[in-house]
């Protein structure tokens, strides 16, 4: 029976080493879901990010500003598997620095 298990990675580059890492382990691709706290508008922990025209001295594009994943926020990986699987699947993320943090699982 699939289940379920939800951890927090702080940065996309790490969140998306985990998925690798997890299907070089024989994971499916379709149970590997990985999403961002951070949106368009800017991250959640701050009020809005800028950027600035290229034309401007020094300015950056839209593309190097606002590439999702690289503004600040937490990256929610949540792997569907075989119960028996799972806890391979939290080695491998815990590996690669991800967190529990659902204080239910607390000791």
């Amino acid at each position: 029976m699939n289940k379920q298990i939800v951890r927090v990675i702080d940065n996309f580059a790490d969140a998306e080493r985990a998925r690798q890492a997890l299907l070089d382990a024989g994971f499916d691709r379709n149970g590997i879901d990985i999403t961002h706290t951070g949106d368009e508008a800017g991250p959640s922990e701050a009020n809005f990010t800028v950027g600035d025209s290229p034309s401007v001295k020094g300015g950056t594009d839209y593309k190097d500003v606002y590439t999702p994943g690289l503004e600040i926020g937490k990256c929610v990986v949540t792997i569907t598997a075989d119960e028996t699987l799972l806890e391979r699947a939290a080695t491998i993320l815990d590996y690669h620095g991800a967190k529990d943090n659902d204080p239910a699982h607390r000791h």
